[in-house]
């Protein structure tokens, strides 16, 4: 059963359906997180300090790494065999994990800078301090990351999705038993939830195991920095993943001017509402682009353009159909599901009011946000991780600069309304891009 192989409509099911169980208990979650820590102090200093973990996370474990192995996997595979395939895991695993130790070494060291100075200005010294030492809890995860996303690439370049699913499924488990640790033993207050979030990294490898050994895949050190595909699926990953970092450094600049915003409470209250919106963008887009990619990678690997454009036409008009579905219910149901999930404890009317305002900007950009990561997985199998890198950047640039405008006269608003309008335009260049490059392809072959 860990070995078999799923089709993309197969997939898709079931990534869905692991993400619906996952965003069920990421709203369980957060509602015990709520009902514990409200919208004060040590809330915002959480989700301030969730912020530099999850951007180092999301360059390695976001996507990105999966998403540059599996089109160099599959080359070994087809090119060379099972052999170079598995010599090509193992340095790529030895060499990231050496990497990312000493990226976590140094935000360990200058932690205190980064916070005060840049993540949250707007702090207070005590805020800060406790932002400080959560931030560096939180990036003891980085290393396991490393090693589960590695795994994760193996599995999926295989279509074998169900450990996978499963690891998905399981995301919020140890953050909840955190949460709860805060609630009964006296002194762990906010730490709880912190180590939940190293807790969860360990889970994640734990399950995800028996699939390499079930694929006959042994993790061992190797060494060699000039072998010419781990040199490929670095130029892979190196703008695919800082393409993961600068998007997901967004909620750093997010974070930032949320610390600044005149409203009391205005952190917790984006992340909340950017973890409703995020239920649709991952059931929706996320599980089908997921399903979707290592087909359109294969079919990209083998020059079968007529197939690899079928599944992304496919995937693109069924992920937007969906999400303009999901937005309308958002928006007429958003305010009651506040109400419902989240009010609660610390979490009062007021809070859930602000949750709900920023929810309804954000969900006006939805269907941009799916279409999104079809075309950016598009780009990428046909080894292309430069184009979504350029489209991010601007996408960063054009956001933060449309916070700096409106932060003052629209108050945190200005945060969802800009990074709706930046992301739709950044959706509309991937696309042009994607059939741009697709065409030049067809005329190299001499096909209309």
């Amino acid at each position: 059963m860990i070995r078999r192989e799923f089709s993309i409509a197969e997939g898709t099911l079931l990534f869905t359906t692991a993400y619906v169980i996952s965003a069920g208990l990421g709203i369980v979650r957060q509602a015990l997180f709520n009902a514990e820590f409200g919208a004060g102090m040590e809330a915002s200093a959480y989700y301030a300090a969730f912020r530099l973990p999850d951007t180092i996370a999301s360059l390695i474990g976001g996507g990105a790494l999966s998403n540059a192995m599996i089109p160099a996997l599959l080359g070994a595979r087809y090119e060379s065999g099972d052999v170079a395939e598995q010599r090509l895991v193992n340095l790529t695993a030895t060499t990231l994990t050496v990497a990312v130790s000493l990226v976590v070494l140094v935000c360990m060291i200058f932690a205190p800078f980064f916070v005060r100075f840049v993540l949250a200005p707007g702090f207070d010294a005590e805020t800060a301090a406790l932002t400080i030492a959560l931030t560096r809890i939180m990036l003891a995860q980085l290393a396991l990351v490393v090693l589960a996303s590695v795994a994760i690439a193996v599995l999926n370049a295989r279509n074998q999705f169900l450990l996978t699913a499963i690891s998905i499924v399981t995301h919020n488990v140890t953050m909840i038993g955190g949460i709860l640790a805060a609630r009964f033993i006296p002194g762990v207050g906010i730490y709880g939830p912190a180590f939940g979030v190293v807790g969860d990294a360990i889970l994640q490898l734990i399950i995800l195991w028996p699939g390499l050994r079930a694929n006959r895949f042994r993790l061992r050190p190797a060494w060699n920095l000039r072998d010419a595909r781990l040199r490929q699926l670095f130029r892979l990953l190196a703008p695919n993943g800082l393409s993961s970092g600068v998007n997901y450094a967004g909620g750093i600049v997010d974070t930032a001017f949320a610390s600044l915003a005149r409203e009391a409470g205005a952190l917790p209250a984006l992340f909340n509402a950017g973890l409703l919106m995020g239920v649709p963008l991952r059931l929706i887009g996320v599980a089908l682009a997921q399903a979707a990619f290592p087909r359109i990678a294969a079919y990209a690997a083998r020059n079968d353009l007529v197939r690899m454009r079928r599944s992304l036409v496919t995937a693109l008009a069924s992920s937007i159909i969906l999400a303009v579905a999901a937005a309308f219910t958002l928006a007429l149901i958003g305010r009651a599901l506040v109400r419902l999930l989240f009010e609660r404890g610390r979490f009062d009317a007021v809070a859930g009011d602000l949750t709900t305002l920023l929810l309804g900007v954000y969900i006006a950009g939805l269907p941009m946000y799916v279409a999104t990561e079809v075309l950016t997985r598009g780009l990428i199998a046909l080894h292309d991780t430069q184009t979504p890198l350029v489209t991010n950047c601007a996408q960063l640039a054009g956001r933060g600069v449309l916070i700096w405008v409106w932060i003052e006269p629209w108050g945190v608003v200005a945060i969802p309304a800009a990074f709706a309008i930046t992301s739709a335009l950044e959706t509309v260049a991937l696309g042009a891009a994607l059939a741009w490059r697709m065409r030049r392809m067809r005329e190299a072959r001499g096909e209309r």
